[in-house]
Parts: structure tokens; sequence; C-alpha cells
């Protein structure tokens, strides 16, 4: 169905409206991402109150999708014409054939090269796009020209079959599309390539593999729950500003990148890691953690709580000097850490008595995933509009969660089921029309529930983890400044304090 033709004085008059009912000062506050309309604004939720999901009582996912463009203002769903699938289902099989080696090819190429030629097509086909098909392809006229341009693109995807091999081959390329220019910008580093960034033993990035058993380090001992002799390995990204030595003075972020447990690895995100690095003033320590299928869900949560103990007991670190960041799952998974972390301070007193369970600083959670049960609501019926979390990615990635266990134990062990007592500080963001939503503003007010501090930043139109993608989207660098301006006013209310 087409958009709802709202004239501009009538979307601002709902957005004051909105304020009216949601607001008294600080609790809320609307700012613009330099979208196409009145629309184009998030929102900025402190308030210590739940948070209204759907905004009017008799909302629902069901008739959000009815006022929304879909399909790229097509009067039907391509998936439904069986013609389309069976072409699509063929390019795909030929494809398999050689798309082995044709990522390998890929991948010959100067990593420097690749991104150079990804911007320019970029910057020729966006004004192209802009001025023949403008803003009448995305989910709603008031996203940016560049998000149109970039559904336009990405819709297709949804046609295809998805494998773990396409999964995790796609989610290897973030670094193709963080550029030294491409914002925030990575200044410092002229044209070195990803392999002169990671040295063993010098250089901004130090590749780490600490391979000493759990019962060597006495955290990573208390915080694991499984027998594993397997080291901590991932990237450290030293801020320019620091030394190489371990300082507990020093601010770190503890990194985990997203990708549904099935995909993503720490090595594709050393570039917009150290761009945070850069942005934020701080260092930033990205762990690898074990996939599914290959190994359970428990697997990585281990790997994590081992990387984490790492950090606090190995590198020096004092709790109160690192910041959680979660991208999707790996937002899930900083989730469980540190509700972990709160599970313990009563049954380990002698490291507590030692602030080595002391909770971080705060969390950043990106689009988090915390609910591994059943798909509902917004994630069974936004993925018809999620250019990420499609229905293609669906179909090849949820049946992997029933690996976790029955009915039961997926339940208790989404994070978004248990307890939120003890926790830090959290700093939200999340899209109205992403497959995560609602189990997102779920989290975030049983966390208000629970006493605990919740910034929301809440983006309309945009796809899931859509933060990543700077190069293309100014929603995108909108909510890396929110989530650095967050991070800075942690760093000041320290110094005030």
């Amino acid at each position: 169905m087409p958009p709802n033709e709202m004239s501009s004085e009538k979307a601002l008059a709902k957005t004051e409206e909105l304020l009216q009912q949601r607001a008294d000062g600080d609790r809320v506050q609307v700012q613009s991402y330099h979208g196409t309309g009145p629309s184009s604004t998030f929102l900025h939720c402190k308030s210590k109150e739940p948070y209204d999901a759907y905004q009017h009582p008799n909302s629902s996912p069901i008739a959000v999708k009815r006022n929304l463009n879909l399909h790229l203002g097509m009067p039907f769903d391509p998936r439904n014409v069986k013609s389309i699938r069976r072409i699509c289902k063929l390019l795909s099989d030929l494809l398999a054939f050689v798309e082995t080696h044709l990522f390998r090819l890929f991948e010959a190429v100067p990593l420097r090269l690749r991104q150079t030629f990804l911007m320019k097509v970029w910057s020729l086909y966006l004004p192209l796009h802009r001025s023949t098909l403008g803003n009448r392809t995305g989910i709603h006229k008031d996203a940016s020209f560049e998000y149109h341009a970039l559904t336009t693109i990405m819709y297709w995807g949804r046609l295809f079959p998805v494998s773990i091999r396409r999964i995790r081959y796609s989610l290897s390329m973030l670094s193709v599309w963080h550029g030294p220019d491409i914002y925030p910008k990575m200044h410092g580093y002229g044209t070195k390539s990803l392999r002169s960034l990671i040295r063993e033993s010098d250089g901004n990035v130090e590749k780490i593999k600490f391979d000493k058993h759990k019962n060597e380090v006495t955290l990573m001992k208390a915080l694991s729950q499984r027998e594993s002799d397997r080291p901590v390995s991932g990237y450290y990204i030293h801020h320019e500003n620091s030394s190489m030595s371990e300082s507990k003075s020093k601010k770190v972020l503890f990194y985990l990148y997203g990708g549904a447990f099935l995909g993503g690895d720490a090595k594709g995100n050393v570039h917009f890691g150290t761009k945070l690095s850069q942005k934020c003033n701080m260092d930033v320590f990205i762990p690898q953690y074990r996939l599914l299928p290959e190994y359970h869900f428990f697997d990585a949560l281990d790997d994590i709580v081992r990387a984490y103990a790492y950090l606090i007991q190995v590198k020096g670190f004092d709790p109160e000097n690192v910041v959680l960041f979660g991208i999707s799952s790996g937002g899930g998974l900083v989730l469980r850490l540190l509700q972990r972390i709160v599970e313990l301070q009563s049954q380990k007193q002698s490291l507590q008595s030692n602030r080595m369970l002391n909770v971080p600083r705060g969390a950043v959670l990106m689009s988090p995933f915390v609910d591994f049960t059943v798909p509902k609501g917004s994630f069974k019926e936004f993925r018809s509009m999620d250019l990420i979390v499609n229905e293609s990615v669906c179909d090849e990635g949820v049946p992997y969660f029933s690996t976790l266990g029955d009915d039961t134990v997926r339940y208790e062990e989404s994070p978004v089921n248990r307890s939120f007592e003890g926790l830090p500080p959290i700093c939200l963001i999340v899209s109205e029309h992403e497959c995560v939503y609602d189990q997102n503003i779920d989290m975030c007010n049983k966390a208000r529930k629970a006493g605990i501090s919740v910034d929301l930043g809440v983006w309309k139109y945009m796809c899931h983890v859509w933060p990543v993608l700077t190069a293309f989207l100014p929603e995108a660098r909108s909510a890396i400044d929110f989530v650095c301006d967050w991070i800075d006013a942690s760093d000041n209310k320290e110094v005030e304090e």
C-alpha cells in the first residue's frame, strides 16, 4: 500500500501531540536526523517510566505495516509470484557453483581499492536514484533519500535463498564499508591495509591470543560454566593517545559483533572498531567467539565471559573503566554477560572484595537480539520490510535456535526474560520498524522497572543494525553520534562526581 499522504502541517502537529503526551521537559527530546520530511526525527527518551511501543492502544505491528510503502511501492509481493521465485532460485543455484571462487577473487583485490570502488559506484548511483525514483521506494517518504536508494538495492536479497556461507561472507565485508574517509573518519592511517594495521607486538591493533587454562585465572574460572581449554582470541585496538602498557586508568570498549550467532568475526570489525576508538577516545577490545551450527550458543557465551575476565584480571582494567558494546546478537551476549556478573556477586565474596565483580561502567546495545523464543510480533511481521533480517535470512537462521533447547530453555536463556537487578546504565538504540523492535522495548521497560537507567534512542523507518551503514545513511551517522555522546556523558559525569 502507498504511504500515508500526510501534509507537513499535520506531521508537525502529530509530533507536537506526541511530545505533549509523552514528555514533561527532560523525559523526551526530539532531534532531527536530516531525512526528507518533518517526521525525520528520532526520539531520545530518558524517562524512568515504561515506553509505549506503538503510541496508540489498538496499534500493533500488523497495523503499522498498513501505513507503510512495502515492496518498493509495487502493488504486489514478488515473493508470491512463482515465476519470479523460480528465476531467483535458478540464479542462486548457478551462483552456488562459482561463489567460492568469486569470494576469493574479490578478497584478493586490495582492501583500499575495494573501498574506493564501492564509494565511487555509490556516488554515481545515489544522484541517479534521487532524480528518478526519489523517495518512492523506501517504506516511508520521510526516510532519507539515501535510505530509499539503499532499499532499492537491498530489497531484492529476500528473493534469493540464504546460506551460512553467504551470511558469513557478507558480514566479513564490514571493513569494505568503512574506509578511512567514511564517517566517522579514520585519521592517521593513510592508505594502510588491514593487514598492516594488525601486528603482533606494535602498531595500533594488537592480535590477542591468551591460552592459559581458565583455572589459572580466578575470575575466568568463576564466570565460565563450561569446560574448555580454548584460548581467548581477538583484536585489541589501542587508542592513539594511549600507550601499549596496561593501565587501570584507561578506558576500553568491550565490543561484541553481531551475526545471529551464525556469522561475524573479530577481524572484519577492526576498521569499525578503530573508528569508535578514535571517536570515543578509548581502547577497543573485540574478542572472537564461536558460532552456530558448528558450536553451541553456550560456547559463544563462554568465550565472551572468558574474554571479559581476561580484560579485567589479565589486562588489569577496572570494571568502572569498561563500557560494553553489542550489535544485534552481540547485544544479547552483552546482556547475558552482565546478568552473569550480577548472579555471581553474592556468591564470590573474595572476587567482589577485589572489585573484579563490579559491573562495568555501562552498556551500549545496538538493536540487540535478546529474545530466543519462537518469533512473534515485530520479529514476525517486520521481516517483510527489514533490509537485513528479511524473510530469506529468517528462513535460514531461525531454525538453528531450536538447538538451544525446548521452549522452556529458550525462554529462560533469553536475556529479556532474566533479571535486570543490579545492571549498570544502558544506552539502547533501535528502529521502530525493524524486527527486534518489540523485544527491545520489552527489555527497556523491564530494565526501567528494575530501577536501571536506560537512555533510549528510537529511529523511524530504519532496518536492523542500520548504524553500521555510516557509508550510506545520515541516519546511521546520527546514531553513532548518539552512542558516542552517551559514552562521553558518562565520562563527564564521573569527572563531576
